[in-house]
């Protein structure tokens, strides 16, 4: 790695809801932070879209508040790393400027042309990119722009990923991580190449995409317009970077074969540190910032999310609510929520599943119950949630050991042992640990701050706290977790018949 002169890093997260910006000293120690959340449309059910200026814009604020809570200079910054979202596309013309606005990898409105896709390229996809179809999936999503928006893919000349436009905006430069990609279905993990076959579906030539190179790999500095908007000092090395799920894998110490992450965040996301892909169509194949590691693993579609998403519903009196105390009232009420079950498909459902028309809901509703009952409900309800996904995982033959517990919701104590006793195993909560913690650590490895490798990498990360399953709680989260699958079964036709009414209002 190269060694470049400076006392701190600057790593940002371009998360589903917000960017976070943190600086980082040469010992590992977070000095200053900052939080920035951006809008998210939802223009039609089921669609969600947002601005790509959002996010350079959330850069641009959260780096100045980080410098100044960590009273550097920004000359004192040796280098910086952006990671981010994957499966969003950033459509650009011959200018630079964005045609549209991003679709998220939450939106299923390229449903029908993915199941078109499926139906001509057949098990190619998965040959080819080990993972398979889906609306998750940027493929899909083209598609659709390019059948239902011809005008503005007639003015596309270039696409880039979220990290990697905020990163052109900073630094120009038209490149990508060999991590990033994978999340389009239209690249090659193992060769790290564009597959051309399916660039020229879309009637795009190869080089509309943006070149991979590696994540550690300095690809430009600080422009004088960077400086304007964020103030960071010009010729600041500015590193390639990667997806958030590859900083956070990384920034947690899921650095060995047999160690898994469960993520708590927009998405509950599992990941699990091997040597290989899996291949299994039920699996989500990408590959880890160390070389040789993969993290294949799966994932349901709200987690943190379906929290936010009960504050506004149970919560909101035109004021700002805590989620601290929505997280006290929920520990108030006894686990299984006086016999409430949530099922948290609030837009469909990732693993295990993959059904975009499911729809969450509450079953177990009593003349006793309140928002308290309800805000536990969901914590319990995402829990569930991943432990369905975990056991799809489970039921190929995998093994998983060490379970470290990442993203938002990991901050709380309640939910970290909720998650633990439906788990039924023992939960490892690292301090601090998220994507743009990950970043920061990626920065400070380039800077030749850190050494890349899993030892001296873990004397960085510390666990905030152990949790170890309750035998009674485990009992009782058995017994709910069989009602909850079998109540999924069971509104599974109910929730189609329902997604039908609705797409019939429209």
């Amino acid at each position: 790695m190269n060694s470049l002169r400076g006392s701190c890093v600057l790593g940002s997260d371009l998360g589903t809801s917000g960017c976070k910006s943190i600086i980082m000293d040469a010992s590992g120690k977070r000095r200053g932070w900052a939080l920035k959340d951006y809008p998210t449309s939802r223009p039609q059910p089921g669609w969600a879209e947002q601005n790509p200026t959002d996010w350079f814009d959330a850069f641009c604020q959260t780096a100045q508040q980080a410098i100044r809570q960590a009273n550097v200079r920004p000359e004192e910054i040796a280098a910086i790393c952006i990671v981010g979202v994957t499966h969003n596309a950033v459509l650009l013309d011959e200018k630079d400027e964005v045609l549209r606005a991003s679709i998220l990898y939450t939106d299923i409105r390229s449903q029908a042309q993915a199941e078109a896709l499926l139906n001509k390229w057949g098990d190619e996809i998965f040959q080819r990119t080990y993972n398979r179809l889906s609306a998750i999936w940027t493929w899909p999503q083209l598609q659709w722009i390019k059948e239902n928006e011809p005008e503005v893919w007639r003015r596309t000349c270039r696409i880039l990923f979220p990290k990697d436009y905020v990163r052109h905006r900073l630094a120009p430069s038209f490149l990508t991580d060999t991590i990033d990609p994978v999340g389009t279905l239209l690249y090659d993990p193992l060769n790290n190449r564009w597959i051309d076959s399916f660039c020229s579906d879309l009637e795009l030539p190869p080089e509309s995409f943006p070149a991979p190179v590696a994540p550690w790999q300095v690809v430009g500095h600080v422009s004088r317009q960077g400086t304007a908007a964020t103030r960071l000092a010009t010729g600041t090395p500015v590193i390639t970077g990667t997806t958030d799920t590859a900083a956070e894998v990384f920034g947690a110490g899921a650095l060995r074969p047999g160690q898994a992450t469960v993520k708590l965040a927009t998405v509950g996301r599992i990941a699990t540190i091997s040597t290989k892909p899996v291949l299994d169509p039920t699996f989500l194949n990408y590959p880890h910032v160390l070389k040789g590691l993969w993290y294949p693993g799966t994932s349901t579609k709200f987690a943190a999310s379906a929290f936010s998403w009960a504050r506004h519903a149970f919560w909101d009196n035109g004021q700002p609510q805590d989620y601290k105390l929505m997280d006290q009232a929920a520990a108030g009420v006894p686990p299984g929520a006086e016999g409430i079950i949530f099922h948290p498909y609030l837009a469909g459902e990732f693993a295990p599943s993959w059904d975009p028309y499911l729809r969450a809901s509450f079953l177990g509703v009593g003349v006793q119950h309140d928002r308290s009952h309800f805000t536990r409900a969901v914590l319990e309800g995402v829990a569930f949630a991943i432990r369905d996904a975990l056991d799809s995982v489970l039921a190929t033959g995998r093994e998983v050991g060490e379970v470290r517990l990442i993203g938002g919701g990991a901050v709380s104590n309640l939910w970290a042992q909720i998650m633990t006793d439906v788990l039924r195993r023992e939960v490892l909560v690292p301090e601090g640990a998220d994507a743009a913690y990950g970043s920061a650590l990626i920065a400070g490895v380039t800077a030749g701050m850190f050494a890349a490798n899993p030892e001296a990498i873990g004397e960085f990360i510390s666990l905030r706290m152990r949790c170890t399953p309750d035998e009674r709680r485990v009992a009782l989260y058995d017994e709910l977790f069989d009602i909850y699958r079998q109540a999924a079964q069971a509104i599974s036709d109910v929730s189609h018949q329902l997604h039908q009414f609705q797409a019939s209002e429209y």
